[in-house]
């Protein structure tokens, strides 16, 4: 093999992974990958034969870090549907499956407020990748999940981060993809020079359909192109619902990649910055959820994007100088314009309140009430201004709970999940009595951003650059 593939097969699996072959090849061939296609050859390639670096003694791949209230998946290399059997010098490449069994680590952690899935994968594998999105948009009820795109997330990957709340990248941080490839090999041809000759005895016309041994039949074609275009729908589909696009503008990007803030101009991510940045927001209470502009206004015009998802949606900001800042993970087209959220909101004419508001209106007054992510819910209940009042001093009365306990940052995610305030003070005092050092925590998280090699995630840091 050639040292630059050798090169980019080590790059792929993080300086990990292992050839893998009985167990890849038959993942890699002749079924639907949603991968980045000029990465698809050098992939399949580097699972196959790639001499990879030894990792450590076979161990199972760590997906999940925890770092005080935030867990960090580290979604790096190739997707594949089901966990494998790491080899003896290295581990398996990450799966869709342990993606799963860290959300269900995750969901059963009170304690954890924040997810970020923090991407540099060239996609994988279509099989198990809905499932894997159903899953998130279900995390999504109960936490904020933020995809953390550094340095790129094509297609499966991208796949994974549109279902998150929110999309960050890197000023050079790629996005897209949105497509399908299916390959073929044949090696009818190096058979023959070999003088290697395979024969099939079978019954069904289609039950060899696509062998590698001879070249691609016409049937087989027509079969494989029928699949690519039935995942193609699925891809398309879910990309819009949870990124509130329509069909037909995810269809127009043509499987191309977006690289920064062009990425944020089509729709496919949210705002710019780095994994320090988003951490740092994080653990300093200031982060804000951020959402591309237009969203709003779209869930307006055609409401059925946010019928999208029937879901109350999730944990958010954590409050940052005694005021709420929103974030949340919001169903598709759900967040309002930069310009909308500087209107001041009309004030309710006599006797309206009884009459539901309209949806652009809604939006605006759940951004100026700190109440972001339930805008997909105000809209699809039709809430009145009686409601919308009613909601903004529930939340002002679980800010005070919360803040009353030393525990600000849960403020947020009660508020979107909708839980009552007599829940919100049992779970509270049920905190209170399992951490009694809560406050001391938080506040050291606050004050561990002086530098890189002191703070919370620079072990993240350094295993990553030391790949």
């Amino acid at each position: 093999m050639s040292k630059s593939t050798s090169l980019l097969a080590r790059l792929f699996s993080r300086g990990q992974g292992g050839p893998l072959v009985s167990q890849i090849y038959s993942r890699a061939i002749n079924r639907p990958l949603l991968v980045e296609p000029g990465m698809a050859e050098t992939l399949i390639d580097g699972w196959l034969h790639g001499r990879l670096d030894a990792g450590e003694g076979g161990e199972p791949r760590q997906v999940m870090e925890k770092v005080g209230h935030i867990a960090v998946l580290d979604i790096s290399g190739p997707l594949i549907s089901r966990l494998v059997e790491a080899p003896p010098c290295g581990t398996a490449p990450v799966s869709y499956e342990s993606i799963m069994l860290a959300f269900d680590d995750i969901e059963a952690d009170a304690n954890i407020t924040h997810v970020v899935l923090r991407m540099e994968t060239p996609g994988g594998e279509a099989a198990q990748l809905f499932d894997t999105t159903d899953r998130l948009a279900e995390l999504r009820k109960t936490k904020t999940l933020i995809a953390m795109v550094d340095d790129y997330a094509y297609s499966g990957g991208y796949g994974l981060a549109a279902a998150c709340s929110e999309i960050w990248l890197t000023r050079t941080g790629g996005v897209g993809s949105v497509g399908v490839v299916i390959g073929h090999k044949d090696v009818s041809e190096k058979n023959a020079k070999e003088g290697v000759k395979w024969t099939y005895v079978h019954s069904g016309a289609m039950k060899v359909a696509g062998n590698p041994n001879e070249p691609l039949s016409e049937d087989a074609r027509s079969f494989m192109q029928a699949e690519s275009d039935r995942i193609y729908d699925l891809f398309t589909g879910s990309v819009a619902a949870y990124r509130g696009m329509d069909v037909a503008a995810v269809r127009a990007t043509e499987a191309r990649l977006f690289f920064g803030q062009a990425a944020i101009d089509v729709g496919l991510a949210d705002h710019l910055g780095t994994f320090r940045e988003l951490m740092a927001e994080l653990q300093g209470g200031t982060y804000t959820r951020r959402r591309v502009a237009g969203q709003a206004k779209q869930a307006a015009v055609e409401g059925q994007v946010v019928e999208a998802e029937d879901e109350n949606l999730p944990a958010a900001s954590e409050e940052a100088g005694g005021q709420p800042a929103e974030a949340a993970p919001e169903a598709p087209g759900e967040a309002a314009s930069e310009a909308d959220e500087q209107a001041p909101a009309e004030p309710a004419a006599p006797g309206a309140a009884a009459e539901p508001l309209d949806a652009a209106t809604l939006a605006e007054q759940c951004q100026a009430a700190g109440l972001g992510a339930l805008t997909s819910v105000a809209i699809r209940e039709q809430w009145t201004a009686t409601q919308m009042a009613a909601a903004v001093e529930a939340a002002k009365e679980v800010r005070n709970l919360c803040t009353a306990a030393g525990m600000p940052q849960l403020a947020a995610g009660y508020i979107n999940a909708r839980a009552g305030v007599e829940v919100v003070r049992q779970e509270l005092a049920g905190r209170l009595r399992t951490e009694p050092n809560v406050n001391t925590r938080l506040q050291a998280g606050k004050q561990a951003g002086a530098s890189a090699s002191s703070s919370p995630y620079a072990a993240i840091y350094a295993r990553r650059n030391a790949r």
